[in-house]
């Protein structure tokens, strides 16, 4: 019972501060330890923990360099090839605005010459019935078809002015 009194007559912030003297000593004397023993050139475990610790350290900061190394050379060659594509969609793209303009073109020169061709055909028409005065019912429908394709072809002119009223004045047989 005794005990127990002493133990509560104890000044514990006394206790706390001792404690952890101590401990500074002890941590003291460890450290002096360690660093004689370092002096004598001997290795301990700690020591030989540390130092592996602090290779591997140095081994994956290595690590770490050649991999953003290797990752800076994919993106430069990422960038190289974004512009060799970039050239090529160029470079495919004038191809075929060229391709577009000659097939502008041609088909201008296509139209045209059909548009001579069914102005022919009026015209043959119109010299074979004028003086007949008359024609059947398939002839008159072939010109119209054909003079329908030259009104959508863009044709206009005489064919309108002259041929298209006297064809308009024929009389059908059948």
């Amino acid at each position: 019972m005794n005990a127990i009194k002493e133990l509560t007559t104890l000044d514990f912030s006394l206790v706390f501060v001792s404690v952890f003297i101590i401990l500074i000593g002890i941590k003291a004397i460890v450290s002096l330890f360690e660093w004689f023993i370092e002096k004598l050139g001997l290795e301990t475990k700690g020591m030989r923990k540390r130092k592996e610790e602090h290779n591997l350290l140095i081994q994956t900061s290595q690590g770490l360099i050649q991999l953003q190394e290797k990752h800076e050379e994919s993106v430069r060659q990422s960038i190289r090839h974004d512009e060799m594509i970039k050239a090529d969609i160029s470079s495919l793209t004038d191809k075929i605005n060229e391709i577009a303009d000659t097939l502008s073109v041609m088909q201008k020169k296509d139209n045209e010459t059909k548009l001579k061709e069914l102005k022919g055909s009026l015209i043959r028409y119109y010299h074979k019935y004028k003086d007949i005065g008359e024609w059947s019912k398939l002839e008159k429908d072939a010109f119209w078809d054909l003079f329908d394709d030259y009104e959508k072809r863009g044709g206009d002119g005489y064919i309108h002015t002259i041929v298209e009223p006297a064809m308009r004045e024929l009389r059908e047989t059948d």
